[in-house]
């Protein structure tokens, strides 16, 4: 068979949305709107819509006060909003048969710029092993947006790609770009995974502000097995 090109973006803003026409696309942001959409949809929230500017969030809640506002700036609780940007909040009881509006500041404006992509999936470490079981049926080419950090590149998210492309390597022939292939050889064995991130920019500043529960959970592997799919402007199981 035909090799399966594996495209990888190390920050939302190296994309340029025209790219993505007819793609095949994989949002990562381990820490940690990949996580919580993830996280909310396997505890039963009904959808889930993502939203680059937070002050449109307020608008559209005026519209349909049970829309429960998710998200952060800066790894802190959007004030007026139900939820901050914690998986750990996303409880069944919190959100089960309910639709959510996030907005954060890389997640979030990863999947903006992915609109005309042709798919859009949303990839973590929780999810991990459902992910590739649904890129292994799919055996097509696709692209990975890691999110950033503030506009910079961060480790996580690129470990996680390399994570998911160590794992397709195995079951099929793939053809890696140069940002790829940096993310593979950057986790040859996944588990170091905890002890490669521990001095990453992105892990500290969620332990310094009280997250250290957010980042053991967001860097437990293979916890959940469904992939949220994007479909029609909301993420869904």
């Amino acid at each position: 068979m035909d090799k399966i090109k594996i495209k990888t973006f190390f920050r939302h803003n190296d994309v340029d949305s025209k790219q993505l026409l007819g793609k095949n696309v994989v949002i990562i942001d381990v820490l940690r709107a990949t996580t919580v959409i993830v996280t909310a949809l396997a505890n039963g929230a009904k959808d889930i819509q993502t939203i680059a500017d937070f002050e449109e969030a307020f608008k559209l809640k005026e519209n349909n006060t049970e829309l429960l506002l998710a998200g952060e700036r800066n790894a802190l609780k959007i004030n007026g909003f139900d939820f901050g940007n914690s998986p750990l909040e996303m409880t069944s009881e919190k959100v089960k048969g309910k639709s959510l509006l996030m907005s954060t500041s890389n997640g979030t404006q990863a999947v903006r710029v992915a609109q005309n992509a042709k798919s859009i999936i949303a990839a973590a470490f929780v999810n991990m092993a459902a992910v590739i079981n649904h890129l292994l049926k799919l055996q097509q080419d696709f692209v990975i947006i890691c999110s950033g950090t503030n506009g910079q590149f961060s480790l996580d998210d690129a470990l996680a790609a390399g994570l998911l492309i160590n794992r397709i390597k195995k079951y099929l022939p793939v053809e890696l770009c140069d940002n790829s292939l940096i993310c593979a050889l950057a986790i040859p064995n996944e588990t170091t995974l905890k002890e490669s991130l521990k001095d990453c920019y992105h892990v500290n500043i969620l332990k310094d502000r009280g997250f250290q529960n957010d980042v053991e959970y967001c860097l437990s592997t293979d916890i959940i097995m469904e992939v949220p799919q994007f479909i029609n402007g909301k993420f869904i199981l």
